[in-house]
């Protein structure tokens, strides 16, 4: 499928580029133990959130989920503090293997411009490609779901920054 060019792309930050890549390249053999139906162990979504901000969301079967944002800076380790993190995080890497065969093998690594999202599977046999657009009114039922699971575990990570910042948690801090 062609992107289009012609949108801007939004500002990023080398520290951002390097851990988005760490998060699309992490190897499978970190998450064996958890891969009993699946060749899938990870979903990375890149979500333009403005103009001049991406966020990447960064899910593994491990239940693991981090969010990282263009102009750098992260959001890590409230998996290991918020169960419910981990159990849609868990619920959104498991169903993605029903995506594969919709995906197109990944190429390349680019981030989106615009306002679609670009979703990477990781799969033992490669990363693949989702290409959705939430905005649109005729995307299809899988795409729906497709993006209502990672806007679920959006959704608790969000709650979790708020339940961390209310208790005075810097998450950097609590992963040590």
């Amino acid at each position: 499928m062609a992107i289009n060019d012609s949108v801007m792309r939004a500002p990023v930050s080398k520290p951002y580029l390097i851990t988005r890549n760490q998060a699309l390249r992490i190897s499978a053999s970190n998450f064996t133990q958890f891969m009993t139906e699946s060749t899938v162990y990870g979903v990375v979504v890149d979500i333009p959130m403005s103009p001049s901000l991406i966020t990447t969301l960064a899910c593994y079967i491990n239940g693991a989920s981090n969010l990282y944002f263009s102009p750098g800076g992260d959001y890590s380790g409230a998996a290991q503090r918020y169960p419910g993190v981990v159990q849609t995080t868990r619920a959104l890497v498991s169903s993605a293997a029903k995506y594969v065969e919709k995906a197109e093998r990944a190429a390349t690594l680019e981030l989106p411009n615009g306002r679609i999202h670009f979703a990477y599977i990781l799969t033992t046999s490669g990363i693949y490609r989702l290409v959705l657009n939430p905005y649109d009114p005729n995307r299809s039922e899988d795409d729906r779901l497709f993006i209502a699971l990672y806007q679920r575990v959006m959704n608790e990570l969000r709650g979790a920054q708020m339940k961390d910042k209310a208790a005075g948690i810097d998450p950097k801090a609590a992963i040590q």
